[in-house]
């Protein structure tokens, strides 16, 4: 079968066929990439996850959105305060306990909030 083969085969399917068709023809590529560069696929992606959730915590546009949902949320102790940050990233992928820890430490540095006795006291 050949590739002009099957454009005039798709030519006769409904749009829903034709959008199963290519999710199919994508997973089925994205397998037999994987399949054919295994350890090339699963280094890069690591990485650039890594990339990715580093640069999201130090932009400024990062901590200044967290500061403003939060001092909508005020969450008066420390563990109310941990999952409202993770809340507020929920949607967006979810967000690790140790970038809810380093994103607490950029709002103590910034002077945002200030934590005693595990009380969160905003500034």
């Amino acid at each position: 079968m050949t590739y002009d083969v099957i454009v005039l085969a798709c030519d006769q399917l409904s749009y829903r066929d034709k959008l199963r068709l290519a999710q199919l023809l994508i997973q089925t590529a994205r397998k037999e990439e994987e399949n054919a560069n295994p350890q090339n696929r699963a280094d890069t992606k690591i990485v650039e996850k890594a990339k990715a959730k580093e640069e999201a915590l130090n932009e400024i546009g990062t901590i200044g959105y967290v500061v403003e949902r939060l001092l909508k949320l005020k969450p008066v102790k420390r563990q109310s305060l941990s999952n409202s940050i993770k809340a507020i990233f929920q949607f967006q992928g979810g967000i690790a306990d140790s970038d809810i820890e380093k994103i607490i430490f950029e709002l103590q540095k910034r002077k945002h909030i200030k934590i005693e006795q595990n009380k969160v006291i905003y500034l």
